[in-house]
């Protein structure tokens, strides 16, 4: 009895070790998705403003 007990409870342990680490992944992916999207957005508002001087210059 005591046994089964125990393969019970490290099977919920493995199991909520399992499902933790999956949502952890799942999460961390999302946060480095959003701020790749982000930077990218910044990146290109940046090179836009770059090529905007750029471009008033050459017209002077």
């Amino acid at each position: 009895m005591k046994q089964m007990i125990a393969t019970i409870f490290a099977l919920f342990v493995g199991f909520f070790v399992l499902v933790s680490s999956l949502i952890f992944a799942i999460g961390f992916s999302v946060v480095g998705f959003i701020m790749l999207k982000t930077r990218s957005k910044k990146v290109d508002k940046e090179a836009r403003i770059i090529e905007g001087e750029c471009s008033n210059v050459t017209y002077y």
